[in-house]
């Protein structure tokens, strides 16, 4: 709380300054009024400054450790918030030093150029938050400081505005209207960037819509946004009353002031949340996750799974909206109806269709959300702590056959032995509505039982962790009813390549996510002299190889037996865990599911996803050029970020 406080007040100081120094300019005034506020703003900025990097640092370092100056100055010159503390406290005091100037110089460059420095320490604020996480794609790391610099130049100019209203009475009421005037456009401007560049942090930050209620982060992030709403309808009146009065001779100082303070207010208290929200994990990397309302609104899980009209509640639900909404429609048009038939509409019509509207049009969000809900669980938004990898997988895979086979089979069809004598069937794991739960939820059933009842409880039988193995598991077994259809001709990006360990003689490489940027080919093979098609499969892998090496490739070889040793290829660590994993996703159509892969070649594009599948690489089944062919095309594509919560 002590960081986000001074978070708070070094960003008020900053605003202020600024916001004192850009009004003047707007109507040609000298502003020599503001100049000793402007200068005492900025010199404890400054000043403040100091005490953000030593509550930062108390922030990280260990409580066990003390805070010497030893500590602080490594602290400063080792770690990338120390770095941007520096940077940003030069520009604070180059800032404060033409303020003080000013005092004692009038001159219009000066006051120019010192905006422009007021306004540059409003724009590197964020530096020392979230925005030195490199992480980060570029265009979110580029929204912090657009975000900051319209968020703080609006509270700024607010907070001015009222101030010049509450000692500018003895002003021209012209004048002031002309001050609010302008500054309604820059406000409108600085809204519309805080609002885009706001809506890029937040689906970085927060990684989903479940998230804003079920972490921390997320729910500040609401409050801000509720103080933002409210902050931006008292805006709208103000503007109302300047597009609605009659006289700009009558300009109601008193009533101006009164509601611009009160969105200065709103505007305060938002800015103390942001300050806040910036001390605290994001939501996208929290694992201190709780739901709190006992539904949650999917459509993959409602309409999404093509609901049956007449019978199923989803629909029910939702037609019973529509129709409210169309009968809240008719009842706002009620007058204009009457009135187009020729009749005079009775005086409480009008009345009337404000509460029947509303009425109406509540009862139909309502019905509408219900349409669209499902049942959740406190753990609905919780996602595994255990890494998405091919040992977890193996792992799940392991757990599983040791303690669910019986009911949901050996391939987690729902076909175990136990299954006939079930109430209720068990489900099929390998459909694909098992990808319209949450992770979460998945965890909720394994650790309490099933929605139906019969499915038992494994909380005490089955660790923590191997819950979350068997969810990785999961993802991956109920990804392989689409992977049937993956081919040479590639897909869309849908499937996550699970992760896994790479031995690397240079040591330059310790897994495949660091392949990234560049598309990687991971070939599979078992190779018996004995067998009749050995020297075909052999051919098949050097064709594979010397394809990847010709297109600038990544290329990683899970094999087994005597195949070819390609040098320029890397190995799993665990090369049985990753063809277990990738034997999963190695599913076609009317064949038996079987643990080894005789051969098999899966392209991953720069970004991590599976996007084409080789069975073989014969000399007249053009699967070379396919392959080269989507080589070529996933590596002019752009990068994406796979988001953690992305599996």
């Amino acid at each position: 709380m002590e960081l986000a406080t001074l978070r708070f007040v070094e960003s008020v100081l900053s605003a202020l300054a600024v916001g004192l120094l850009l009004l003047p300019r707007l109507i040609e005034e000298d502003g020599a009024r503001f100049k000793k506020p402007i200068a005492a703003a900025a010199v404890l900025r400054l000043l403040f400054g100091f005490g953000l990097i030593v509550a930062s640092a108390r922030n990280i370092i260990p409580a066990e450790r003390p805070l010497d100056w030893p500590s602080l100055s490594q602290f400063i010159s080792g770690t990338v918030i120390g770095k941007a503390w520096v940077a940003t406290q030069m520009l604070a005091a180059v800032f404060a030093a033409a303020t003080l100037v000013r005092l004692r110089v009038s001159n219009l460059w000066l006051d120019r150029a010192t905006l422009g420095l007021g306004l540059a320490v409003l724009a590197v604020v964020s530096v020392t938050g979230h925005a030195v996480d490199d992480s980060l794609p570029i265009y979110t790391q580029l929204s912090f400081p657009f975000h900051t610099l319209a968020g703080l130049t609006w509270i700024g100019g607010l907070l001015g505005l009222v101030y010049w209203m509450l000692t500018g009475r003895g002003k021209p009421p012209e004048v002031a209207w002309r001050l609010a005037e302008r500054w309604s456009l820059i406000a409108k401007a600085a809204m519309v960037i805080v609002l885009i560049s706001g809506l890029i942090l937040a689906w970085e930050t927060v990684g989903g819509f479940g998230l804003m209620l079920a972490t921390p982060y997320g729910r500040l992030l609401t409050v801000k946004l509720a103080l933002l709403c409210s902050a931006l309808l008292l805006a709208l009146s103000l503007a109302r009353y300047l597009t609605l009065s009659s006289s700009k001779k009558d300009f109601d100082f008193a009533w101006y002031s009164k509601i611009g303070g009160v969105e200065g207010a709103c505007a305060l208290g938002l800015l103390f949340v942001a300050g806040w929200i910036a001390t605290i994990t994001p939501a996208a990397h929290e694992t201190n996750v709780y739901w709190p309302l006992p539904f949650r609104v999917t459509y993959a899980g409602t309409w999404g799974l093509k609901v049956i009209p007449w019978i199923d509640p989803t629909w029910q639900w939702g037609v019973g909206g529509a129709v409210l909404a169309a009968i809240a429609a008719l009842a706002w048009f009620a007058p204009a109806l009457v009135a187009a038939a020729g009749l005079t509409p009775p005086p409480q019509l009008g009345q009337w269709r404000k509460y029947a509207t509303s009425a109406l049009a509540l009862a139909a969000v309502v019905s509408g959300t219900v349409s669209l809900s499902v049942q959740s669980y406190p753990e609905t938004y919780t996602d595994p702590p255990i890494a998405y990898t091919a040992a977890s997988v193996k792992r799940g895979y392991e757990t599983f056959q040791a303690n669910c086979t019986g009911c949901h089979g050996v391939t987690g069809e729902g076909n175990g032995p136990m299954a006939k004598g079930l109430k209720v069937p068990p489900a099929d794991l390998t459909a694909p509505h098992v990808a319209t739960h949450t992770l979460g939820d998945i965890f909720h059933w394994l650790t309490y039982g099933g929605q139906s009842g019969v499915m038992p409880p494994f909380g005490d039988a089955i660790s923590e962790d191997e819950r979350w193995d068997i969810i990785n598991f999961l993802t991956v077994l109920s990804n392989s009813n689409q992977s049937r259809f993956l081919s040479p001709k590639g897909v869309i990006p849908w499937l996550v390549a699970p992760n896994f360990a790479l031995d690397d003689p240079k040591a330059e490489t310790d897994d495949i996510e660091k392949l990234r940027g560049v598309p990687t080919l991971v070939s599979f093979a078992r190779c018996k002299p004995e067998d009749a098609d050995f020297a075909v499969r052999v051919a098949s892998l050097n064709a594979a190889a010397e394809a990847v090496k010709a297109m600038g490739a990544h290329h990683v070889t899970d094999y087994f037996g005597e195949c070819p040793t390609d040098p320029d290829a890397l190995t799993p660590s665990h090369k049985e865990a990753t063809e277990l994993t990738y034997s999963l996703i190695n599913h076609y159509l009317d064949e038996p599911v079987i643990n080894e892969i005789p051969e098999g070649h899966f392209l991953i594009d720069r970004s991590g996803y599976v996007r084409a599948r080789f069975r073989h690489f014969g000399t007249d089944d053009g699967n070379l050029s396919l392959l080269k062919a989507q080589i070529a095309l996933t590596a002019k594509e752009p990068i994406v970020y796979v988001s953690p919560h992305q599996h």
